[in-house]
C-alpha cells in the first residue's frame, strides 16, 4: 500500500513540474563576442579561432550548445555540448583544412527549450594556395637494371590523400603509371613506392608524383637520369668530297662517350669534335687514296660499340686518288660499258643511213616509170595564146 502511494506521489509531483515551452525575449546587448574578425591561412592547413563569448547566465543555462557554422546558420562546422557551468567564457574552435579562397564563419547558441541566439560578428578567413609539395627521391637508374622511386608527402588537416604517378611524354601527353593510393588522415608522413626498369630512351623524360587532397591537388616532377652504354646512332657514314674521303660516327651514351679511329698508320688526316646533351659527333677528314674500310669505336665507364661505316656519293673526281690496284676492275667495267654505248650508236646510225639510201633509190625509179609510161603532153592540153598585135587575118 505505501508503495502505491509513492507512484501517486512521483505522479503528481512529475506532472506539477512540466511547463509549456516559451521563448524568450532577449536583450542582444547581453551578448558579445570578442574575436579576429580575418585570419589569413595556407591551404590545407588546421586553423584555430580562439574567441571569448558573453552572455546573460540566468537566461542561458546549462546544458547549452555553441556552433560554429560557415555562412549559413545551418550549415555547422562545429558543436561544443557544455554540460556544467564554466569556469571561463575562453575556448576555440577547430576548423579542417580549407581550400583557396575566402570563407566566413559565425557563432551561433542554443539551449533550454529551443531558444536560439545567432551572434552578428563574423570571421573571415583567406586562404592562399598550398605550397607543400611531395618530395621524390631515389637511387641511380642504369639501364636494363630495376630501380625505385618513392613519393612523399605530407598529410593535411584531417584530409584524406591519394597519391599516383605520372609520365610525361615528349608530346606533353601524360599518362597515369601507377594506381592511386589513398591514405587516410594521419600524423605521419605518407609515401608511395614505384618500381620501374629504366631504358636509354628513358634518359630526360619527367616523372611526376601527383597528391590529391580533394580541395587541392599538388605536384612535383623530377627528370630521370639513366646511365647507358654508348649506342652508334643512324647517319654514322664516308662521304667522298673531291679526292677526300670524310666520314661522320655519332654516338649516344651516358655518360659521355669518347669516339675513337683505330688508324695508327695513318698520318694525313685530321679529326674534329662537338657533343650535344648526351650525343657526341667526331669527323675525320683524309686523303681518298688513303682510304679504307673505316669503322669507329665509341666507348664509356658501361661499355663499348664498334660500327664500320659505309662509303656514300661516288664521284668522278674520287678515282683520280684511288689506289690503282683496288680502282682497277672500276676501271675495266667503265671502259667496257663505254665501248659498248660506242658500239651501239654506231649500228643505230649505219642501219638510218642505209634506210634512207633505200628509201632515195625507190623513188627515182618510181618517178622513171611513171615518165615512160605517160601521153604526150602536148595531147593532153590545149594551149590558148594571144594573137600579136598589128597582123591583119587573111
Amino acid at each position: 500500500m505505501t508503495l502505491v502511494y509513492s507512484v501517486i506521489l512521483c505522479l503528481f509531483f512529475k506532472a506539477g513540474s512540466f511547463q509549456p515551452c516559451v521563448q524568450e525575449t532577449l536583450n542582444e546587448e547581453e551578448f558579445s563576442i570578442n574575436v579576429t574578425s580575418h585570419i589569413q591561412a595556407e591551404s590545407g592547413e588546421c586553423i584555430i579561432i580562439p574567441y571569448e563569448l558573453t552572455f546573460p547566465t540566468n537566461k542561458v543555462t546549462v546544458p547549452y550548445q555553441k556552433y560554429l557554422f560557415k555562412g549559413d546558420p545551418q550549415n555547422t562546422v562545429d558543436t561544443k555540448y557544455i554540460l556544467r557551468t564554466e569556469i571561463g567564457t575562453k575556448d576555440s574552435f577547430y576548423i579542417n583544412s580549407l581550400p583557396r579562397g575566402e570563407h566566413e564563419f559565425g557563432f551561433k547558441l542554443e539551449w533550454g527549450c529551443n531558444q536560439t541566439y545567432i551572434l552578428p560578428k563574423r570571421v573571415r578567413i583567406s586562404c592562399s594556395e598550398l605550397t607543400t609539395r611531395p618530395h621524390i627521391w631515389g637511387s641511380p637508374m642504369t639501364e636494363g637494371q630495376s630501380a625505385q622511386l618513392e613519393c612523399t608527402t605530407y598529410p593535411l588537416c584531417g584530409q584524406t590523400t591519394k597519391l599516383h604517378w605520372e609520365w610525361t611524354k615528349a608530346d606533353e601527353q601524360s599518362t597515369v603509371l601507377h594506381g592511386y593510393e589513398e591514405h587516410f588522415p594521419s600524423d605521419m608522413d605518407i609515401s608511395d613506392t614505384l618500381e620501374l626498369t629504366p631504358s636509354a630512351d628513358d634518359h630526360n623524360k619527367y616523372i611526376t608524383c601527383v597528391a590529391d587532397y580533394g580541395h587541392s591537388v599538388v605536384k612535383t616532377t623530377v627528370t630521370l637520369i639513366v646511365e647507358f652504354s654508348p649506342k652508334i646512332q643512324n647517319g654514322s657514314q664516308c662521304t667522298v668530297e673531291g679526292k677526300l674521303v670524310v666520314c661522320v660516327c655519332i654516338s649516344r651514351g651516358n655518360p659521355l662517350p669518347l669516339i675513337t679511329w683505330p688508324w695508327a698508320s695513318l698520318t694525313n688526316f685530321s679529326v674534329t669534335h662537338y657533343s650535344s646533351i648526351q650525343t657526341v659527333h667526331s669527323t675525320i677528314t683524309m686523303l681518298a687514296a688513303d682510304y679504307t674500310n673505316t669503322t669507329c669505336i665509341s666507348s664509356n665507364n658501361l661499355g663499348q660499340a664498334e660500327f664500320e661505316l659505309p662509303l656514300q656519293n661516288y664521284t668522278e673526281n674520287y678515282w683520280l686518288g684511288m689506289n690503282p690496284k683496288s680502282a682497277l676492275p672500276w676501271i675495266i667495267a667503265g671502259v667496257s660499258l663505254s665501248l659498248n654505248l660506242v658500239l651501239l650508236t654506231t649500228l643505230i646510225i649505219c642501219t638510218y643511213k642505209r634506210g634512207k639510201s633505200q628509201q632515195r633509190k625507190l623513188s627515182v625509179e618510181m618517178n622513171t616509170y611513171a615518165s615512160l609510161n605517160q601521153a604526150d603532153v602536148g595531147q593532153e592540153y590545149s594551149v590558148i595564146s594571144p594573137h600579136p598585135r598589128g597582123v591583119s587575118r587573111e
